[in-house]
């Protein structure tokens, strides 16, 4: 889906930090523990705040039974826990870039690159969760991979643009714009830039006057959605997200226009 070279220029830096602040969630300011170990043997046994810690294992011999077990006995100072074993490590990186091929999509091989974690659960184990759902920057999107993927074959048009608007009251806070080719992979990402719009007016008038920019500058925009931050979150998190959009639309704080008309009986 996204464009092994896509276009990323003229983006907001506010708007941006914002969106991702929004969708995505990072372990690096988690707190964890990180034990490495050689064969069992431990090298490092460390928190990433530099906590005092209760070390209560002095060797790994099952990884995911000792991540248990230090989780448990730090909780209170940490979010999760990982164990690392050296060699294990070095031979999931080689394979992971050994599998890179120089034609697929990008988040092809980013998917591929994270769901790999957990092949390796001995030598590669966090607690609580799976090392995918823990390591590296993780979407908080409510939706699996593949239901992505399969949203934006049946809904979005070839050659057009999405649009996405998230309000703090009547102040645009974050957006988001996806440009999409022929084959509907992500060629282009940016954000509204806010020299070249007014800006005034509510939230409904913003996004009116945001379309319409889009139109100038963009292949025609196929769907525009445009929230409030709190409602954002929600959908998000749903599980059920043409239920969550439904009800959050009947409340007059969701507006999607345009829409294709593939959607418009479902979001009637």
């Amino acid at each position: 889906m996204l464009h092994k070279n896509p276009l990323m220029s003229d983006i907001d830096v506010n708007h941006w930090r914002n969106m991702q602040q929004l969708v995505l969630e990072s372990s690096k300011p988690k707190r964890r523990i990180i034990v490495i170990h050689d064969q069992g043997e431990i090298l490092k046994f460390i928190h990433s705040d530099r906590l005092s810690i209760v070390k209560s294992v002095d060797r790994v011999e099952n990884a995911q039974q000792v991540a248990e077990k230090v989780y448990k006995d730090n909780s209170a100072i940490t979010d999760f826990v990982v164990v690392l074993e050296r060699k294990s490590v070095e031979i999931y990186f080689a394979k992971v870039q050994d599998s890179w091929k120089v034609t697929e999509d990008l988040d092809v091989y980013v998917h591929r690159m994270f769901a790999s974690l957990d092949d390796y659960p001995e030598g590669i184990a966090t607690y609580p969760g799976t090392a995918r759902s823990n390591l590296g920057l993780q979407w908080r999107l409510g939706s699996s991979y593949e239901t992505v993927i399969e949203s934006v074959q049946k809904y979005v048009p070839a050659d057009s643009t999405v649009f996405f608007g998230v309000f703090k009251g009547d102040t645009l806070w974050a957006s988001l714009v996806l440009g999409f080719d022929a084959d509907k992979k992500i060629n282009n990402i940016t954000t509204a830039d806010p020299t070249e719009l007014s800006l005034t007016g509510d939230w409904k008038a913003q996004s009116s006057e945001l379309v319409s920019w889009v139109n100038k500058k963009f292949p025609k925009c196929s769907i525009g959605i445009f929230t409030n931050l709190e409602d954002a979150r929600k959908i998000l998190k749903s599980q059920a997200k043409i239920v969550s959009i439904l009800d959050i639309s009947k409340k007059g704080n969701l507006l999607i226009e345009p829409v294709p008309a593939i959607l418009k009986g479902i979001l009637a």
